[in-house]
């Protein structure tokens, strides 16, 4: 893993590693020594599972992922233990010899006094490092139909983040979009994952499918680097200082502002295809309406390339929409 960071950072890249204690491999090396302990760290179960953890361990454990190329079975932990000093403690020694850069959580299986030693460890050791976490839908039966931003919302200010995730209905609302699946309100950023999510609907609260599990982000960071995202100050639909909205309660608009120019994120939730005329606080922006032009960059599977004056009636539709630049002409 060393050499593979190492290689990583002397190409500019940055490197975060999935580390979690939610499950230990049957492979971990303090397997029987957990087992000694009883249920305090590896929980009282049914057992069954993978042939070689029912020779091994009889039939008091719960048998969790198993990865079958691999002949990796993993168990399930308990709740919170002294397994979690054991957790940070592995996680200061690879941030300070083997030079991660931050880690990826598959669901959080710790409290939030862990995750604070979690972050501390982190930031004392290597600045700038990032904590990604990831959840399927927890709104089922299954799990208490509590969804993941209610369930994990103690742990987010000390992550950067979030991956919502499997089971994730991105035909649902905007509201839910905002609360269950973007991170904005809570400071956070979020990517898409289910089907590859909504490109569309997913500008609207600046995400994207996570390349390479599920879509093809490329042609709208393609998007993204031709108006030059970086430095851009995003505004949403859901703020009153938004710059931009349209005349349909059905199609909405976020703005990322720039000196001179403004990319309009656009969506349908509509359903049928729909014309929508843009309101646009000229004032806000610093564009001369006279010479404002609406250009749409061609990319690939999200949008062909057209031009729009201020005042047209743009198509959008449903489930669809459109990345606007809205800049003047030369």
């Amino acid at each position: 893993m060393k050499s593979y960071i190492d290689e990583a950072h002397a190409q500019g890249f940055r490197v975060k590693i999935y580390y979690t204690v939610r499950e230990l491999s049957n492979r971990a090396p303090e397997l029987f020594t957990l087992r000694s302990l009883g249920d305090e760290v590896l929980s009282y179960g049914p057992g069954g599972g993978f042939s070689w953890l029912q020779e091994h361990l009889d039939s008091s454990y719960i048998a969790a992922w198993f990865v079958p190329e691999l002949k990796d079975a993993a168990i399930i932990n308990s709740g919170v233990s002294r397994w979690h000093n054991y957790y940070v403690e592995g996680l200061s020694w690879l941030v300070k010899h083997v030079g991660i850069d931050g880690i990826y959580i598959d669901d959080v299986a710790f409290d939030r006094t862990t995750m604070k030693r979690v972050r501390k460890v982190l930031d004392r050791n290597r600045p700038a490092a990032l904590i990604d976490l990831h959840s399927a839908n927890q709104f089922n039966p299954r799990d208490g139909f509590a969804n993941s931003a209610n369930l994990y919302l103690e742990h987010f200010p000390f992550i950067n983040r979030l991956w919502f995730g499997e089971y994730f209905d991105y035909n649902s609302s905007p509201d839910f979009w905002l609360t269950e699946v973007s991170g904005i309100p809570f400071g956070l950023m979020g990517e898409m994952l289910e089907k590859g999510g909504n490109p569309w609907r997913g500008m609207i609260y600046g995400m994207t499918s996570r390349l390479p599990w599920a879509g093809d982000p490329t042609p709208v960071w393609k998007v993204w680097d031709d108006f030059g995202m970086e430095g851009s100050t995003m505004v949403g639909y859901w703020s009153p200082r938004c710059p931009v909205k349209t005349d349909n309660p059905n199609v909405l608009a976020t703005a990322y502002l720039k000196p001179g120019k403004v990319l309009i994120a656009l969506a349908s939730w509509n359903p049928d295809r729909v014309g929508c005329s843009l309101s646009i606080d000229w004032k806000a922006i610093g564009l001369d309406p006279a010479k404002a032009v609406l250009r749409a960059h061609a990319a690939k599977d999200f949008q062909p390339e057209m031009r729009f004056g201020p005042r047209d009636v743009i198509p959008v539709d449903p489930g669809k929409g459109w990345l606007l630049v809205l800049s003047e002409r030369p």
